[in-house]
């Protein structure tokens, strides 16, 4: 019997209802004690003395970059292998992303590529810890401490994962977080900035909300504020902040489920012919686990394009991370002239790679179902 197996679908306890009741019927649904709340005990989760809750991963990219001052004429490295969003945060501070290619082996950012790139106008360094795994920090910290630049994590799918005993997040000037569905935990949309900078989480705290200097309890009169910089609308509401409350202390057991079917389904697809399972952890690093990254090698009679429509025929839902390198996007390749061969092992993966779910959504069985459907299309 064919199933249908989403790639991601956020869970739930069931109890976060009767708390958003709470919150509607309180009238108060930002600026309030909850948003508050959650980033405290995200702080401690990640070990930073600061979290700073924003409307997405991508404003907490941006406002690490706004808070650091990065202006037109400056660059920012940026993987070639990522979201766009990634990118599109150093655009909009008018600053010139420079792209460097990634290992095929890991897909994070490789630190020979990063010297290559540095020039005079680098301001900073955007790391990606690619599906959850952790770049190599040591590496990369040395570098831009030699160069006097500064590293912002970007860590979208990395919640969780740890290098030399640091949590992601907690391994640069600041981490960004994504609460999208198909993520780690889930807030319908919204994000995290985490960081031990003193300046640059008043910084964040202030740009986050239009460049106001005082929060709304801190107003002797109301509606009476100076505005001291310029900021954006990257709050997070307090209807978020329940999801993402709810989700954090519920993280611990998701967490052990999805590492569980990580590892059910990584046994089941080993000796596979035709398939490559992706590294997921290195000698100093654990990755996070978001999805099983497979590779469809020259031994496999399909592509990889064939694989995922007869996988997807068949109920199992797919993802690919990512189908195309950022640089040869048609915004970046028109606007810098980038070109096939540029990046080649972005586009080796772009190219040859699948996501497949092992969420909390799923079960034993579900996994069992996916690892039966590959090795009946491998046969």
């Amino acid at each position: 019997m064919t199933r249908k197996i989403p790639f991601g679908k956020p869970v739930f306890s069931g109890g976060e209802l009767d708390r958003i009741k709470t919150v509607l019927d309180s009238g108060i649904l930002t600026h309030g004690k909850l948003v508050k709340e959650f980033e405290d005990i995200f702080a401690k989760f990640i070990g930073t003395k600061y979290a700073i809750a924003v409307s997405s991963c991508t404003a907490g990219l941006h406002l690490s970059l706004m808070a650091l001052g990065i202006k037109p004429g400056d660059e920012v490295i940026v993987p070639a292998m990522t979201h766009t969003a990634t990118a599109h945060v150093v655009e909009f501070c008018g600053a010139k992303p420079i792209f460097a290619d990634i290992s095929d082996a890991t897909g994070n950012i490789d630190p020979d590529q990063i010297v290559k790139k540095i020039g005079p106008k680098t301001r900073a360094i955007e790391v990606v810890h690619f599906l959850g795994l952790p770049c190599d920090m040591a590496k990369i910290n040395e570098i831009a401490r030699q160069k006097d630049i500064a590293v912002i994590e970007d860590c979208a799918l990395a919640l969780g994962a740890t290098y030399k005993g640091k949590k992601a997040g907690a391994l640069s000037l600041t981490g960004s977080f994504s609460f999208y569905p198909v993520k780690h935990i889930a807030t319908a949309e919204g994000g995290m900035l985490t960081t031990d900078d003193e300046k640059i989480a008043l910084s964040v705290s202030r740009q986050r909300a239009f460049g106001i200097d005082k929060s709304l309890g801190e107003r002797k009169v109301p509606g009476v504020y100076d505005v001291v910089c310029i900021g954006n609308n990257y709050r997070m509401s307090e209807l978020q902040a329940v999801l993402g409350i709810s989700q954090m202390k519920d993280f611990e057991m998701m967490n052990r489920q999805r590492k569980q079917n990580y590892k059910r389904l990584r046994e089941g697809l080993d000796g596979l012919k035709g398939i490559q399972v992706f590294q997921e952890q290195g000698s100093d690093s654990i990755g996070a686990d978001y999805c099983l990254n497979i590779i469809i090698n020259n031994e496999s009679s399909l592509s990889r394009d064939e694989f995922i429509f007869k996988l997807n025929g068949l109920g199992v839902g797919t993802s690919i991370y990512y189908a195309t390198p950022v640089p040869l996007l048609t915004c970046y390749r028109d606007k810098y002239g980038y070109k096939p061969g540029d990046f080649p092992n972005a586009e080796f993966l772009a190219n040859n790679s699948l996501a497949l779910p092992v969420g909390q959504h799923l079960s034993e069985d579900d996994i069992d179902y996916i690892v039966k459907t590959i090795k009946e299309i491998v046969a």
